[in-house]
């Protein structure tokens, strides 16, 4: 107790830290990305297992051979998709009824919000295997985007095929507890959203996507497994997990997948890799390194890698299986092999007795038998990001002995009671007109798409043309906005509470969107951490015109930009750099409609944080040199 209430023990300490504070942000930051680094290495993670002991992956027999039933379906199906522009509807329908289930149609309409205003139509078909000892209450999901063999994304009917030969073996079995959708949508995501949305009674986006009415239900969705097979055989299956902001199924649901899929000879990849053969080596942290960045850059960018992205937001755990016929091993697996792993898991699904909520639901995975749980992860980016939060702390306490040595320099102070001395702390209310104007800044470019979309088509720009550059141009008046900061520094503040609470708010929003997207949130760390804490710290020429530059570096827009540059010559390195900066520069416009068309139809968090955190707080880091 003596050394807390020591006053000069405390004033020790507080010299230590501010006198070795910068060192602390630099060992802080370095030792935070390499630690991150290290997790791929097989002594800094765990290997998989299953907390769910109800699944019993082991204890399922499969027994799914429908001999040449599958093939039939699928030459059928290519001749009537040879003849529909659409879904055939009527011969699916026909096929599904033939087989005692109950089949649906879901009409939906997208009001798209831009342009014109066009309207678009879609509709999904589903069938319902009602469970034998069951009263409806529970569901399992099988679902099948629709797309034809002339889509750039590979055709989905074996997929189909697949999933027509399952329902007809599943039909006759009398074990299942759960109900069995099986759904096949138009459009894509847009279908997926639709359906989710009718299914659960919600509105995703009012006014843009009308959902439209379910003829027919069951119960509450326990899992989904959304199946993307491109051809009758394949050597392996890719198992894709990201979803819609960043979120992710039970590890349990992917452990499951990869355990049945191995039992059946079927190999497993994830984002195309395999286990690594010697995971102790250094070839094998590069790979193991190699595929946990992968998913890091996948899940940072918030988008989903299938259909089955959508399910999260409904507490549906789900996955799609892609089936790839150009490993490194030649082919591997039939109709057979693939509908027994599909067959496993929707049995092993039949078991749970209640829904997915143990193992983790946050986690990161280097290979395919291999996590990165949330303990391990967080220490690594709290370090990242900590530099933020020490170097506002330093800021407030030099604040703080600023104002101590005025009080001491002032005659008649040391008579004052215990009240005047607290009036001594620095009041970081004094930042509020800038934090305050910049966030009017950010609300103003997160209501501007409309608008600017309304100009655009006055002077008979492009859809993306006359958005992106409306936004360029109110992004680029901002450049301009230090000039007036002489009338926010007349009301009050000094510099060093600027710097501390930008500072703050730019750690508070890195700490909060780390437990939603923590790719996203250590992506952002470490490219912001050091020009935020560098920040106002000299105000010699070179340094601000240097920092300066680094600022327009890491603007939104420009961020995009160079990511989309660093990624074309990456993918493409016989082409010229002019070629890849003016493709850059095509990809930014789309990259903007398409975040703001995610955000109307899929509430899609990119264009909200771009807009109403990122460059607000850019904002203020821009305004710090002429306080």
């Amino acid at each position: 107790m003596g050394l807390l209430t020591d006053t000069k023990e405390h004033s020790k300490l507080i010299i230590l830290f501010k006198q070795h504070g910068n060192k602390l942000c630099f060992l802080s930051y370095v030792v935070g990305i390499v630690w991150f680094c290290l997790l791929a290495w097989e002594p800094y993670n765990n290997r998989t297992y299953f907390s769910e002991n109800a699944l019993l992956p082991g204890l399922v027999q499969r027994e799914f051979s429908p001999g040449h039933e599958t093939s039939r379906f699928f030459q059928s199906l290519k001749e009537e998709a040879g003849s529909h522009a659409r879904i055939p509807y009527a011969w699916l329908g026909a096929q599904f009824r033939q087989m005692g289930l109950d089949v649906y149609d879901h009409n939906y309409t997208l009001h798209y919000p831009f342009g014109s205003k066009p309207n678009f139509t879609g509709k999904n078909l589903y069938a319902i295997l009602r469970a034998p000892r069951a009263a409806s209450t529970e569901a399992i999901l099988l679902s099948v985007p629709y797309r034809t063999p002339e889509n750039q994304h590979g055709s989905t009917l074996p997929g189909i095929a697949l999933m027509l030969s399952l329902a007809k073996f599943f039909r006759r079995q009398l074990y299942w507890a759960k109900d069995i959708i099986f759904l096949v949508t138009e459009h894509e995501l847009v279908g997926f959203q639709a359906w989710l949305d009718a299914y659960h009674n919600s509105k995703t986006a009012p006014g843009v996507l009308d959902s439209g009415e379910l003829e027919g239900r069951s119960g509450a969705i326990q899992a989904a497994i959304n199946l993307e097979i491109h051809s009758d055989k394949i050597s392996h299956f890719d198992v894709k997990i990201e979803g819609q902001n960043g979120q992710l199924p039970n590890l349990d649901l992917f452990n499951l997948v990869v355990e049945l899929s191995t039992r059946e000879s079927v190999p497993s990849t994830f984002h195309q890799k395999s286990n690594p053969v010697e995971s102790e080596s250094w070839k094998g942290w590069k790979q193991a390194f190699s595929t946990l960045m992968s998913m890091v850059a996948l899940q940072a960018t918030g988008l989903p890698t299938g259909g089955h992205g959508l399910f999260h937001r409904y507490a549906i755990q789900a996955l799609t299986i892609k089936g790839e016929s150009n490993g490194p091993g030649g082919i591997r697996a039939s109709f057979v092999h693939m509908g027994r792993v599909i067959e496993g898991v929707f049995r092993s699904l039949n078991n749970l007795l209640e829904r997915f909520h143990q193992s983790f639901f946050f986690y990161l995975l280097p290979s395919t038998r291999r996590y990165v749980s949330i303990g391990l992860y967080m220490p690594a980016f709290g370090l990242i990001a900590a530099p933020l939060l020490i170097k506002a702390l330093n800021l407030y306490l030099s604040l703080q002995s600023s104002k101590d040595l005025d009080k001491k320099a002032t005659p008649g102070m040391e008579n004052k009671d215990e009240d005047a001395r607290e009036e001594t702390f620095p009041s970081l209310w004094q930042a509020l007109p800038l934090v305050f104007s910049s966030h009017i800044l950010g609300c103003l470019v997160y209501l501007s798409p409309e608008y600017f979309d309304r100009i655009g088509m006055l002077a008979d720009f492009q859809l993306e043309d006359g958005i992106f550059m409306g936004m360029a141009a109110l992004l680029l008046a901002v450049l301009v906005v230090p000039l007036f900061s002489r009338r926010l520094k007349r009301c009050g503040g000094s510099h060093g509470i600027y710097r501390c609470i930008v500072l703050l708010e730019l750690g508070a929003f890195f700490y909060t969107l780390s437990l939603i997207n923590v790719s996203l949130a250590t992506f952002l760390a470490v490219v912001y951490v050091p020009v935020a804490v560098l920040a106002g710290t000299s105000s010699r020429r070179i340094f601000t015109w240097v920092h300066s530059l680094l600022l327009l570096l890491i603007h939104p827009l420009m961020l995009v930009y160079l990511v989309l540059l660093v990624n074309s010559a990456y993918l493409d390195t016989s082409t010229k750099m002019v070629d890849h900066m003016f493709r850059a520069y095509t990809g930014v416009k789309k990259v903007v409609l398409y975040s703001v068309e995610d955000w109307y139809i899929y509430s899609n968090w990119n264009f909200v944080i771009a807009s109403g955190v990122l460059l607000p707080v850019w904002l203020q880091l821009w305004f710090l040199p002429t306080l």
